[in-house]
């Protein structure tokens, strides 16, 4: 079977990184390409998941602000989201005071 030849236009700073990495790991941009080619081939389709990404509902805003506060080991309690949860539904002239009041309390302890 005869090879042919495949044009990209990508960004500069894109091919270096994805080059280095690929070096690192002992293959090139034309081999991922040809893989890649496979796959399709294979799968009748795109072998990742392509989708759009949505914003988090204000249930999930507060369930990742409490995983993060978690990871470093400061779990917000029930007041804590309440709070979150006022100021992101608050004017910005009220976060301005849900903010002059947090960092009141913090300066009391």
């Amino acid at each position: 079977m005869s090879n042919t030849y495949i044009q990209v236009r990508t960004n500069q700073a894109d091919k270096e990184q994805a080059s280095a990495i690929l070096d690192g790991l002992g293959t090139n941009i034309s081999t991922v390409v040809n893989m890649l080619l496979k796959q399709i081939i294979m799968t009748k389709g795109i072998p990742f998941e392509i989708k759009m990404n949505r914003p988090y509902n204000d249930e999930e805003e507060l369930i990742e602000i409490n995983a993060t506060m978690a990871i470093e080991d400061m779990a917000l309690d029930k007041d804590d989201l309440k709070l979150v949860a006022s100021y992101q539904n608050s004017s910005a002239e009220q976060q301005d005071e849900i903010r002059k009041s947090v960092i009141a309390e913090f300066q009391e302890s």
